[in-house]
């Protein structure tokens, strides 16, 4: 083999190696077909040595280079496409990872303290009550919405189901508790739990259940009233709270899925006229005639024509 068949196999090699990594990056039926029936090309010429190699460096100069030419303006268009989506997906993981880092149970754990403070300040506050004193700190249980509310409270509700129908109250200072609820809470020495709380626009509410009970009472902070609660219950999400950057991660993450997904799609998806393009570009691999022009042997002619006829899609 001559020094220039040599070279024109070795751009051919080359041509074929940017054909596949093309080919690689569209997972395209179609360009995957043609990658294939052009190393078939470039192996008849490499094992047989008696070829004019000057056809194969022709065929490369009508149809190799100029797909290559076109595949690749095209990747470079969709890398940059691409390129917002992947952004898209980094910031997403670095929101993602930031607040996994400094997560903590720190909610489900003084969630289930607050209700034993407060039911501690219930029971003072009847204390008091009785002996007619007012000895309450009521910031002794306000801190937790102060520390909660606006990550974990809920804020989809219908406010008209949390506030409160008028009934007979007890005031103490600036609070007012219902009698009836009072009346509950001291035949369940005042144990109770905190369910969940709501945060609409700026008024903020917290549910209780009394304990060993179906009874349940809000504490509705704006208007600092405490009153029971019964069928209105049904009409409310009571399930416990959670943080709202959990919410959000959960989306990020699902949103993630879906870029990850859609990228592969996105690269196999070809404007419709480069579709036709490629087509035909497989057609005319696949006709003899302008085979013939290449290969001036009959038989190397039908050796390529039997392979090119190989049904790519099994």
């Amino acid at each position: 083999m001559n020094d220039e068949a040599v070279t024109i196999l070795s751009q051919s090699k080359r041509r074929l190696t940017k054909l596949k990594l093309l080919a690689n990056f569209f997972e395209n039926v179609n360009i995957i077909s043609i990658y294939i029936k052009t190393d078939i090309i470039h192996n008849l010429f490499n094992e047989n040595k008696t070829l004019d190699f000057q056809k194969l460096e022709l065929f490369h100069l009508q149809y190799t280079d100029s797909l290559i030419e076109l595949l690749t303006k095209i990747k470079k268009k969709k890398e940059n496409d691409l390129l917002a989506v992947i952004n898209e997906i980094d910031i997403n993981n670095q929101y993602i990872s930031a607040f996994e880092e400094r997560k903590v149970d720190s909610f489900e754990i003084d969630r289930k303290m607050y209700s034993g403070i407060f039911s501690t300040h219930l029971k003072n506050l009847y204390k008091d009550l009785t002996e007619d004193k007012f000895t309450l700190n009521w910031n002794d249980v306000l801190y937790f919405h102060k520390k909660y509310a606006t990550e974990f409270y809920r804020t989809e509700a219908d406010e008209s189901k949390l506030k409160l129908h008028p009934v007979p109250s007890y005031q103490y200072n600036d609070y007012f508790i219902e009698r009836k609820l009072l009346g509950k809470l001291n035949i369940q020495n005042f144990k109770v739990r905190f369910m969940c709380g709501y945060r609409i626009d700026r008024n903020e509410y917290e549910l209780f259940r009394i304990f060993q009970s179906d009874e349940h009472f809000i504490f509705n902070i704006e208007e600092k009233r405490l009153y029971l609660i019964d069928d209105e219950l049904a009409y409310l999400n009571t399930a416990e709270n959670e943080s709202n950057q959990i919410v959000i991660i959960n989306q990020l993450k699902r949103k993630n899925q879906e870029l990850e997904e859609s990228i592969g799609e996105r690269k196999r998806t070809l404007p419709e006229d480069v579709e036709t393009v490629l087509k035909d570009y497989l057609r005319n691999l696949e006709n003899v005639d302008i085979m013939s022009k290449i290969f001036d042997v009959n038989e190397e002619t039908n050796i390529l024509r039997a392979m090119l006829n190989l049904n790519l899609n099994n």
